[in-house]
């Protein structure tokens, strides 16, 4: 069973100011099939970093289930 993957006001933004992702709200169910699509450079992959816990989160939530994961490491996710 997989657990349904929240996304609440999240934010990416690099030390030098780059603004990778902003406040970001995505809720994907349990079972559901996601596709990121959009030009290059728009935040996907950032996102998707972010989800695998690759990317630390600057601002907001993410929560896998009923937990929040946003400082968990990823092979704990």
């Amino acid at each position: 069973m997989v657990a349904e993957i929240v996304l609440e006001d999240v934010t990416k933004r690099y030390g030098d100011g780059t603004l990778a992702v902003e406040s970001l709200d995505l809720s994907i169910e349990d079972g559901e099939f996601m596709v990121f699509v959009g030009p290059s450079g728009c935040g996907k992959t950032t996102a998707l970093r972010m989800i695998a816990g690759l990317e630390t989160i600057t601002e907001g939530k993410l929560k896998i289930g009923d937990d929040v994961v946003n400082d968990m490491q990823p092979k704990d996710r």
